[in-house]
């Protein structure tokens, strides 16, 4: 009688199977993983350049509408302030002390403290009581034509139209402006890089001669994870506006994006 050997896989050809099956996964798992964290490592630069954009365009629009002449960094240049002017009008003026055809109603008096002056045309909105009126500023420095110093800033009182802007006391300021240009200045702001990593906006404060920073005021986080941060600001002059260079660059888990930015700015006063 003949027996028959039964069919089945030895021990060794189990061992090879297993062995060809983890060097497959092994190369599969390779293959797969890679676009995987290819695609991660988009996503979070993705991230981290959206955040410095969103910070740039933040100080840039706030940069636009700066009071000219008003804008100036620390001196490690991890800081910049500015007076935020969101609207600014033509005033009702004299021309050698003689009302013009533009000065027909209630002149701004520079040869004293004056308490209210008519515009020329209608401002976009109402000005708020505790804004301020500028007229011919000329520089972020020193105590003459600079609205940090206060020799020509204003607050604006209760009362006042469109048209018609009423000082909560009465005020000379030094210089009329050639253009006859009153600016409405809302608030000071300050953008500062901290050791921390932290860009933060600073408001809500009372504008000082001297930069303090940080100032005491509320602030907001704009960015984290900020390891490179430098503005710069040269001012202009008759025949060119002045010039702000930012420069942001924010790190996290290993991966830097840097973004540099220059916003050309009007000083016209």
């Amino acid at each position: 009688m003949r027996t028959r050997l039964a069919a089945g896989f030895s021990l060794i050809e189990l061992v090879v199977v297993i062995v060809l099956i983890g060097v497959l996964a092994t190369v599969s798992v390779a293959l797969i993983r890679q676009p995987i964290d290819a695609s991660a490592d988009v996503q979070r630069r993705a991230r981290l350049a959206d955040a410095a954009d969103q910070a740039m365009a933040r100080i840039s629009r706030d940069l636009r509408l700066a009071l000219p002449n008003s804008i100036r960094t620390s001196v490690d240049g991890r800081a910049i302030e500015m007076l935020v002017a969101p609207m600014a009008g033509r005033y009702r003026g004299t021309l050698r002390g003689t009302p013009t055809a533009e000065g027909v109603g209630d002149v701004l008096d520079f040869a004293a403290a004056d308490a209210s002056f008519d515009l020329l045309a209608p401002l976009p909105a109402i000005p708020a009581a505790g804004q301020w009126a500028v007229v011919y500023n000329l520089t972020a420095n020193g105590t003459q034509a600079n609205a940090w110093a206060g020799d020509n800033r204003a607050t604006i009182g209760s009362g006042s139209t469109a048209t018609r802007i009423n000082l909560a006391a009465p005020f000379q300021f030094p210089f009329p402006s050639p253009s006859q240009r009153v600016y409405v200045v809302d608030q000071a702001v300050q953008y500062r890089c901290a050791s921390d990593g932290q860009l933060r906006r600073h408001a809500g404060y009372a504008p000082a001669t001297t930069m303090v920073v940080p100032p005491v005021g509320s602030s907001a986080l704009l960015a984290e994870g900020v390891s490179l941060c430098s503005f710069r600001f040269e001012a202009g002059n008759a025949s060119r506006q002045g010039l702000a260079a930012l420069s942001l660059a924010i790190t996290r888990d290993g991966e830097s994006v840097s973004l540099l930015k220059s916003v050309h700015l009007p000083n016209l006063p």
